[in-house]
């Protein structure tokens, strides 16, 4: 995580600093180890069949076992790994995380790994760079946002200013697989990465990507992230490294994963380049798109959505009714707030804010309820402004009206102004279902398993991005596509003129029409 990602996700936090409790000390969970984990970066972490593995993973097995406890991963994106053990979720992070000078203001480490880094290029074609040298001057660069690399391309990028040369142009991108894609597809020249990542990658994708030059950077460390002055977890984690080393299993699982002092890329970038068939492309989805992990993921996101969107309607309905009438006078102010708030934030930061901060207020919710919680706050927010909308279009005439035949208040809105209002703000509450699906997909910060990220994880295993997001795309237009449908029956159910199509013209609803043809 990058002194950018800490301002985006600690800032909130720190705003509340001084009003909030301290923590009180203990495990996440009673018994467990219980640490976060962000699975996109082979060989360390990353999820192969569904299954979370890798040279961390095994470790944090091994750890465990020496602490008499079990280790339990929760698998997130990268920037919420802090928010998360700050907030008391995890216990450690456990992602090969770099130590630094921005990261080490707001973590304690425990180092177990020295590692250095590589240059990549291209492995068809010549290229001008030949390693960690001048020769980097007006390249681009691409690198792993918030990694060593990204520093090590600064004092690059410094080196060739003050040598009178031009400057590299950095690209920073979220994870080390979107480097190295972005390298494979031309946008950049080369790319940094671990010495360990360059060897998987020459295997993950013979003949796509060559070593240049020799490794620097050999004083970078890795290690876990602990809570500041969390000295008792940092003072087990210590010993229980201490005693691996002593008995041979650090040896043994660095031999496992080829992960050896002496090991370095060997590819020389001859091999011709593997091109996957039309065939062969497909069948992945396929099997993508029936796998247990996608299958969890989409039916995760559905949850999310519907759960959301029920919940967010329900505020959104009591939000705008609360403005109404007599009371509204004393609610107008506290529904102002909440509007004012939850339309002005980020849906991320409110979703971190729920997940985070709540527990230091002595409120913790799993990670699947803080999603719904968040979603659904902010979605009746936009709610209440689309519900009040569609009663503004009634007209008062028709109220009165029906007051004055002898009808109660809750009749004349159930028969009179709810079917009408309902028919006003039905197509901005189709935007609104299909602006939910995806949003959705931001919740994976929180270390909720949902589609997109479930797509990224397998893609990161075997660099078939092509594939795995196709697949989670099916997922989402099929979505799209049932509540598109969902929609226009809704709006032939409550028209007051139905259509004598008898439902043959739902493909010509979905286009665009020529005209107004009411």
């Amino acid at each position: 995580m990058s002194l950018r990602d800490l301002r985006s996700f600690v800032l909130p936090l720190l705003l509340f600093g001084a009003v909030l409790p301290a923590r009180a000390e203990g495990l996440a969970v009673a018994g467990k180890l219980t640490y976060g984990t962000a699975a996109t970066f082979a060989p360390f972490e990353f999820v192969q069949n569904g299954t979370l593995t890798g040279f961390d993973i095994d470790l944090a097995q091994a750890v465990a076992g020496k602490m008499g406890m079990q280790a339990d991963a929760v698998n997130m994106e990268f920037g919420g790994l802090i928010p998360a053990l700050q907030g008391g979720r995890i216990d450690l992070i456990n992602s090969a995380m770099y130590l630094s000078p921005e990261r080490e203001q707001a973590v304690e480490f425990v180092p177990y790994m020295t590692i250095d880094n590589m240059v990549l290029v291209r492995a068809e074609g010549a290229s001008a760079i030949t390693g960690y040298d001048l020769s980097l001057c007006g390249k681009r660069i691409a690198v792993t946002l918030g990694g060593i690399e990204e520093r090590d391309a600064h004092v690059a990028d410094r080196t060739c200013r003050d040598a009178g040369r031009p400057p590299l142009t950095v690209l920073a991108y979220p994870t080390a697989q979107d480097t190295a894609l972005n390298l494979l597809q031309g946008r950049a020249d080369g790319a940094f990465t671990s010495r360990f990542g360059a060897a998987v990658l020459e295997a993950q994708v013979p003949g796509g990507y060559r070593v240049v030059g020799t490794p620097f950077g050999e004083n970078a460390r890795i290690g876990f992230a602990i809570r500041k002055g969390d000295g008792e977890l940092h003072a087990r984690l210590q010993q229980a490294l201490d005693r691996l080393h002593g008995d041979g299993t650090f040896d043994r699982l660095l031999r496992k994963w080829h992960l050896e002092a002496d090991r370095l890329p060997g590819g020389t970038g001859e091999a011709a380049r593997v091109v996957h068939p039309v065939w062969d492309g497909l069948a992945y989805i396929g099997d993508f798109v029936v796998s247990a992990p996608f299958l969890r993921g989409a039916g995760m996101t559905m949850l999310l959505t519907v759960a959301s969107l029920v919940l967010g309607s329900f505020v959104g309905v009591l939000a705008a009714l609360g403005q109404l009438g007599r009371a509204g006078r004393f609610l107008r102010g506290p529904i102002f707030l909440y509007l004012w708030l939850f339309r002005g934030t980020p849906v991320l930061l409110q979703i971190v804010f729920v997940y985070n901060v709540l527990p230091l207020l002595g409120v913790r919710l799993p990670a699947l309820t803080s999603a719904i919680v968040a979603l659904s706050l902010n979605e009746g927010a936009y709610m209440a402004e689309i519900v009040r909308s569609g009663l503004d279009a009634v007209r008062p005439g028709q109220r009165q009206a029906a007051l004055a035949l002898g009808m109660s208040p809750v009749s004349v809105f159930r028969h009179v102004v709810a079917p009408q209002a309902f028919r006003v703000v039905l197509p901005m509450l189709g935007n609104q279902v299909i602006g939910m699906l995806k949003t959705s997909s931001l919740v994976s910060v929180i270390a909720v398993q949902e589609l997109l990220l479930v797509a990224d994880q397998a893609a990161s295993a075997n660099f078939r991005y092509l594939e795995a997001l196709s697949a989670a795309a099916l997922y989402y237009l099929a979505f799209t596509t049932l509540f598109m449908l969902l929609q226009y029956r809704l709006e032939r159910y409550v028209s007051p003129r139905r259509r004598s199509d008898n439902g043959r013209g739902w493909l010509r609803h979905l286009l665009p029409a020529g005209g107004d043809v009411r």
